[in-house]
């Protein structure tokens, strides 16, 4: 797969060494069910019309630029990850376009023109409720018209569960409350997210006990205990996280792996967050005590 970013306004050498294709259009955040309606429905058309799959998605979200006053989002699935799944999917061209001030003002009419016609894109892909240009005014209904014919448009309609919209505020929501036992009928896995091991792991007994830095851009199941997988060089272990934590910015999980021997600390680890639970462990008094006092830490 190959990567393009572009900054408004488009670079003329962007456009000129495109070759036909057909676009997914989207932020795409969690890549999510109703997101894999879309790539499959454009995977599908690129394949019958021998056209290049592309997708076009955006960053930072539109509201951390639109909304410039609040906190910046954290985000379901940063960059880089969003970049793994398309490739996991087989998308072969990917437009990753710089979301500017000056790119939300552009013009619906505009925005056409310049990043899907401009593109030699022959044919858009998006879900009902995609939205471009300023205010986004732009709407699939309008998209085709605009088009002046150049290319084609694929509407993909809602996909539900128990009559809710599969998108990702319905998973912001339940990551929310900490309802990530349902996140797997959303996002068709269980939600996980990434970091790194910073401080030298703790042992007690027949559990090692895991500092993790998370990678900033994530967001957080709410504060609680929750059981979890978490893989370490290509190995899963069970476990409990027992804490979540934020210092500015950086966000902290203290998770208790049972059976780990290894020695974990500066590892890349991946936490997939499977249940709530109100279970701390049995000998919790016992374990943090421990971890107060005399450690023994590799």
């Amino acid at each position: 797969m190959e990567t393009v970013y572009i900054r408004h306004p488009i670079s003329a050498s962007v456009t000129a060494q495109m070759r036909p294709c057909v676009l997914a259009l989207g932020f795409f955040d969690g890549v999510h069910l109703g997101h894999k309606e879309v790539l499959e429905a454009a995977k599908a058309a690129a394949k019958q019309k021998q056209l290049a799959f592309g997708v076009m998605t955006f960053y930072p979200h539109p509201k951390d630029i639109i909304q410039a006053n609040e906190e910046p989002r954290k985000y379901l699935t940063p960059l880089p990850i969003k970049e793994e799944r398309f490739r996991e999917m087989g998308v072969e061209k990917l437009f990753v376009v710089h979301f500017t001030p000056e790119f939300a003002r552009l013009r619906p009419k505009d925005f056409v023109v310049q990043y899907i016609v401009g593109l030699r894109c022959k044919h858009v892909v998006a879900g009902f409720d995609y939205h471009y240009g300023y205010k986004g005014k732009g709407t699939m209904a309008t998209l085709k018209n605009e088009g002046d014919g150049k290319f084609q448009v694929t509407v993909i309609h809602p996909i539900k569960r128990e009559q809710e919209k599969i998108s990702s505020t319905a998973i912001r929501n339940l990551l929310s409350v900490g309802n990530v036992a349902l996140i797997p009928s959303y996002l068709g896995d269980f939600y996980e997210i990434r970091g790194k091991v910073k401080k030298a792991s703790i042992y007690y007994k027949n559990n090692q006990f895991l500092h993790i830095l998370v990678d900033e851009e994530y967001m957080l199941p709410t504060p609680g205990i929750y059981k979890v997988y978490v893989e370490i060089d290509g190995q899963r272990y069970k476990g409990i996280c027992q804490q979540i934590s934020s210092n500015g910015n950086q966000s902290f999980l203290l998770v208790q792996l049972t059976n780990c021997l290894i020695n974990t600390y500066e590892k890349r680890v991946k936490v997939k967050w499977l249940q709530f639970s109100l279970r701390k462990a049995k000998e919790d008094h016992d374990i943090y005590q421990y971890m107060e006092g005399e450690r023994r830490i590799i």
